[in-house]
Order: C-alpha cells, then structure tokens, then sequence
C-alpha cells in the first residue's frame, strides 16, 4: 500500500470559513505567527519567516487532510503528523514536503509501518521512540513574561534602539509571534500591532484577541479587573492587574493590559499594550 504525502503550496480560501476570504486574516503572516487562507480552499495557522510557511504549524488542505508539524520554505521539513481522512497517518520526519528519515505510517488500527524513509519510499524497518508532535512555541507564556518585565518599566526585556535617531523606542526581545511592528516606548510601554484590515474585520479581530487574552489570564497569578470603551473611531478593552497570587511579583498591581480596534473610514486596526503603573 502506497500513500503519497507530497504537496505543492500555491498562493492560500478554505471550506472551513463560510465568508469568502484569503490571504492573512489574522496576527503577523509575515514574520511571526499568522492565519493564512490560500486560494484553494486550505488553511494554514502557524508561522511565518519573510511570507513564506516556516516553523511550526498546522495545515487543513481543501480535502480536508491536515497536517501538524515544521515547514520550511512553504513544504513539510523536519518532525510532522500528517492525518488523511481516510484516517491513515503518518507521525515522523519530513523533508521537502515528503516522508523521509525516521517515522510510523498508520494504514490501520493492526497495520503499520515503522522504521526509515527516503523520498517518500519505505526502507526498511528501524526502533526509534515514538514522535511526539507539539508546539514550541506558548502566546500566554510569552505574554506573561511581558507583564511581568512591567515591574521594572521593560527594562529587561528591550533590546536595540528601533532608530538611532529615536532615544526612547526599543525592540522587545521576547516575541509575541501573533504581533507586527512591537516596540517598548520608555514613556508608553509595550505595544503591537495585532491586525490591520478592513473596519468591519478590525471589530471581528478585537474579539478574537480579546478571547485569546482572556484564556491567559484565567491562567495566570494575578487577578485583572475589565471595563470597556466604544465610540464611533474606537472599541477598547482595558484590563487592570488589582492583586496577584503569592507565585507573582506584588508589584505588578496596577499595570493596565489594552487591546482596542481603532476605525477610520473603510480602514481599521487592533493593537495590544502593556502600561507599567504610574
């Protein structure tokens, strides 16, 4: 039994979403960690290096087959699961987007193929311990590594001046894969850019990061405080830290965590921002 896991990648709409969009929907498909549509129905939700799929992530094709694990140069490279709906899989190592080096393929519950792979093709067979397939990299983890730099105004975590022509504006050296264009402003604090797009998709947007921050704050060691803001340019959600657990720094009473959709015209955008307590 053959089954053939290669797969070209063509520019990204997808069976899962009912409007009828492609191209980014949502955090950075740039540089960082996005959701991407493609024009052939697939969707691919993981990162991204200078546009192209690369790092970690998860792929549903238009047929419905998915597959989890590293990219490289838009094909399966490294450690990947790929599920097919006819419910084989194969759980091991990729290169170029076909099976190669260690790995498992499932044909059944009682059937399997375990051992070496080389362009696509079984070797022979091999012991090796079982893949696991997980991703490295945690939002709320970071997240909370940025709230805590709070107590001491980001000190910690900035790095190089954004412009040498800027005195008070730094890169952040923990990254938030989600956003673009971060920057930690000595006087502003923390902030980036979380979507930009049209008004109507800016309010959609919001709500997603907004539901994405409150899981991690369900999570986390201190309890926040919620009160909301809308007029006609603007909707804003401002969290403010009241008290912390004893596995938290005190000190983080009072810093204030924002997300909020700015609307101009046919245009919008959703920033976050982390404010140290004045």
């Amino acid at each position: 039994m053959k089954v053939t896991f290669l797969m070209v990648f063509l520019p990204i709409t997808t069976f899962l979403f009912s409007q009828n969009k492609t191209g980014c929907i949502s955090g950075n498909c740039k540089d960082g960690k996005g959701t991407y549509v493609f024009n052939d129905g697939s969707l691919y939700v993981g990162e991204f290096v200078n546009g192209n799929m690369e790092g970690f992530g998860k792929l549903t094709d238009k047929y419905g087959n998915i597959y989890t694990g590293y990219f490289k140069n838009n094909k399966f490279n490294g450690i990947g699961k790929f599920e097919r709906t006819d419910g084989t899989k194969y759980i091991g190592e990729f290169k170029d987007g076909r099976r190669h080096g260690l790995g498992t393929q499932y044909y059944s519950a009682t059937y399997k193929e375990k051992g070496k792979w080389d362009n696509d093709k079984f070797i022979e067979e091999a012991n090796f311990e079982d893949f696991v397939v997980e991703e490295p990299y945690s939002f709320c983890q970071a997240l909370t590594s940025i709230i805590n730099a709070a107590t001491n105004n980001f000190e910690s975590i900035k790095g190089e001046r954004i412009n040498a022509l800027i005195p008070d504006e730094y890169h952040c050296n923990i990254q938030l894969k989600e956003l673009s264009t971060v920057s930690i402003h000595s006087k502003n604090g923390y902030s980036g850019i979380y979507f930009k797009g049209t008004s109507h998709d800016a309010l959609i947007k919001l709500e997603e990061l907004k539901s994405l921050l409150n899981d991690c704050l369900q999570k986390s060691c201190f309890k926040t405080f919620l009160s909301t803001n809308q007029t006609n340019e603007i909707k804003q959600y401002e969290y403010i830290i009241l008290s912390t657990t004893d596995n938290c720094d005190a000190n983080l009473a009072g810093v204030k965590i924002i997300i909020k959709a700015t609307i101009e015209k046919n245009a919008g955008s959703v920033v976050l921002k982390i404010i140290p307590k004045p």
